[in-house]
């Protein structure tokens, strides 16, 4: 009888514990769609004032992604590569129309204004718990090899390896990309300009991997017209990552 006694209060504190896991399992949940659906917003919101960001968001996440398993990184560095990519530009949010919609170069007054938008989308990204790492690689996408980047100035390998794939996806992009005022460069004369800008911008290391990379892969895969921002997000997947014991990139 005591046996049976222990074995049912056994059962039952078994269940309640369940209970209260699964509760807090679903309440984990809910705070990551929560938050993962303001940085969403956010993004979709800057896509209906400038069609480009979320064909270009999805484009530089797909490129880095792939260029961080090129580099043999591991999953978890290959995942931080691809939602780096994915929210590198949204501090572009607090831009104004005459920046963000315009058909012609910057003046040098709207230029310092662009130059805050590594620290402006840190900012936003950081108030989300485990997502610290991502919002140091956007705060650092602008840096350049030689040290004459922006925000802080870094150098080499100062920079966050990731932020360095990002600033080459981002270039490769912006260079190809059929949306924006300047005319499209082919794939071949786009990876010319990333080579002769190699070791001054960019990492030459990387930027060669990533030549070999996108040659290796065909046309198919060179340019981001069909990469679509939905598909790359994978929202539900990335609310279960985010909800589940030890997060996505603590």
């Amino acid at each position: 009888l005591a046996a049976l006694a222990l074995f049912a209060l056994v059962l039952v504190v078994f269940q309640y514990l369940l209970r209260a896991l699964l509760l807090s399992q679903r309440r984990a949940e809910e705070l990551a769609a929560m938050q993962l659906g303001v940085l969403t917003s956010l993004v979709e919101t800057l896509a209906l004032r400038d069609r480009m960001t979320a064909r270009h968001s999805a484009a530089v996440a797909r490129f880095a992604r792939a260029l961080a398993q090129e580099y043999k990184a591991s999953k978890e560095w290959q995942e931080l590569a691809h939602t780096a990519g994915l929210l590198h530009d949204i501090g572009k949010f607090s831009f104004p129309d005459a920046i963000l919609l315009a058909e012609a170069p910057l003046e040098e007054e709207h230029w310092a204004i662009v130059r805050r938008h590594p620290e402006a989308g840190a900012r936003v990204v950081r108030r989300m718990e485990a997502y610290g790492p991502v919002a140091e690689i956007i705060l650092c996408h602008h840096e350049r090899w030689d040290g004459r980047g922006y925000p802080r100035g870094l150098r080499g390998e100062e920079i966050p390896v990731v932020s360095r794939m990002i600033s080459i996806a981002d270039a490769y992009d912006v260079m190809t990309a059929r949306d924006s005022y300047r005319r499209p460069l082919s794939s071949d004369d786009a990876l010319a300009e990333l080579r002769r800008v190699a070791g001054s911008q960019l990492d030459p290391e990387l930027v060669e991997l990533f030549v070999a990379l996108l040659e290796s892969k065909g046309l198919a895969f060179r340019h981001g017209d069909d990469a679509d921002f939905e598909t790359e997000l994978a929202f539900e997947r990335r609310v279960r990552e985010y909800a589940r014991p030890g997060r996505m990139f603590a």
